[in-house]
């Protein structure tokens, strides 16, 4: 049975298959999009447990999804991690300001992010 179902967003076929194949490992059911809009309609449309979103990417950065995502009544509630190559401070206030829950950037370590996506499945149980 699966533990939550997770939307990993990026606009990179080899970042999604690898992180597929982790969450898949580790029991969780995921879906994809490889750009912003696509994003956010499979967002609205499966409504997924959590969101793996990277930044830059085409039709719509990560900031503009996560955006779109807090000011839908039913996405706002959905725990969103930052995976991303940028490691700019601007990148990082505007995370903030989107009430992102974490934001890890890359290279990264699997672990780190199986970590982050309990703790952040778990705080919303806890709600």
């Amino acid at each position: 049975m699966s533990k939550a179902r997770i939307l990993i967003v990026d606009d990179e076929p080899d970042i999604i298959m690898s992180l597929t194949m982790r969450l898949r490992a580790n029991d969780y059911e995921v879906i994809s999009a490889m750009d912003g809009m696509q994003a956010t309609t499979t967002a609205l449309r499966e409504k997924p447990d959590l969101v793996v979103l990277d930044i830059g990417m085409p039709a719509g950065d990560g900031h503009v999804v996560a955006q779109r995502l807090r000011e839908n009544v039913t996405t706002m509630h959905i725990p969103i991690i930052f995976l991303t190559a940028r490691t700019a401070d601007d990148d990082y206030m505007k995370a903030l300001q989107q009430r992102v829950d974490k934001y890890l950037t890359k290279p990264y370590q699997p672990e780190q992010l199986l970590e982050s996506i309990e703790e952040c499945l778990d705080k919303v149980a806890n709600v």
